[in-house]
């Protein structure tokens, strides 16, 4: 049986995996749905009886559904998004037949496209977090710079972080974590929804990485007073995999299950108390240089993951 990958062509990453599979023996069929259609095609029937069959189809090979054992959502392109006429049109109709029908298939997902989109909410995430037990830092989602102006008085020291929380190597879409100096102007809140958070005087930051059951945590240590290490060079950080508290552990695991997921990458702030502070947890959070730079196994735990999904 057949693993689905759906992400983009430029996706290294997901590179890294599929070797693994392929040293595993397991057939993949790499779709970026952005090709759907064109350079990717869906026939799909559902009988009156309620089964599902059929195909997809791209321009090196043929998968039925029924040969899908498992399916991989990592970066994948919006369908539809090539269409040269009627685009929004297009783009929607595709979208709701490939998800539609890849979603009707019983085969196991890493993750599920309504847990990923759940995730993407940066105020559930802390209510969900804070819920299971973890420590999460005072946090303001506003748009009204009086209210902003009384946080500030009233949490100390804070910084300034994007909503949607995009990656750094999405520009335009991202917002670098600065600082806000004393005595800043608030007024700029009103044009868009802004999230103000204290800040967290850190001793190192974690990369706590969840694959199933297993986990890599990363300790990070920039070189310099850095507030979001995802933004300095690698080279200017210390790698280390080591133990995280078990308490931390166990809640990472209801997070998980409350959540819905299977695959997540969380981040850390460690007080120099010793004290987790969860930041966020990216449902599709790149693991890559995580493994470059530590060696821990994390594209091999994925593709075992996806040969032998738990049933």
């Amino acid at each position: 049986m057949t693993v689905l990958v759906l992400t983009s062509e430029e996706d290294v990453t997901a590179d890294m995996v599929i070797n693994c599979l392929v040293k595993l023996a397991v057939p993949v069929m790499r779709v970026d749905p952005e090709h759907f259609p064109g350079r990717v095609d869906l026939a799909a029937r559902v009988t009156a009886g309620g089964e599902l069959s059929g195909r997809i189809t791209t321009d090196r090979r043929s998968v039925e559904l029924t040969d899908i054992r498992s399916i991989w959502r990592r970066r994948p392109g919006p369908p539809g998004h090539l269409a040269t006429e009627q685009r929004p049109w297009v783009s929607l109709e595709c979208e709701r037949a490939l998800y539609g029908v890849l979603r009707g298939l019983p085969a196991p997902w890493m993750n599920h496209p309504g847990a990923i989109e759940r995730s993407h909410y940066k105020a559930w995430q802390l209510q969900l977090a804070r819920s299971v037990g973890l420590r999460t830092p005072d946090t303001l989602f506003t748009t009204v710079p009086a209210d902003a102006e009384r946080f500030a008085a009233d949490a100390g020291p804070l910084i300034v972080k994007s909503v949607s929380g995009r990656h750094p190597e999405d520009p335009p879409m991202t917002l670098q974590t600065h600082r806000v100096p004393p005595g800043a102007s608030f007024a700029g809140i009103a044009d868009s929804a802004t999230c103000l958070q204290s800040e967290i005087t850190k001793h190192h930051d974690v990369r706590l990485t969840v694959v199933g059951d297993q986990m890599f945590p990363c300790h990070i240590r920039p070189r310099s007073d850095a507030v979001d290490w995802r933004f300095e060079p690698e080279s200017e950080c210390s790698w280390r995999i080591s133990d995280i508290p078990q308490n931390v552990e166990q809640a990472v695991r209801r997070y998980m299950t409350a959540a819905g997921l299977v695959y997540a990458a969380f981040d850390f702030a460690v007080d120099h108390g010793g004290r987790y502070w969860f930041l966020e947890a990216n449902a599709n959070g790149q693991f890559g240089f995580i493994e470059l730079q530590t060696g821990a196994q994390i594209s091999q735990s994925i593709a075992a993951w996806l040969a032998s999904p738990p049933t």
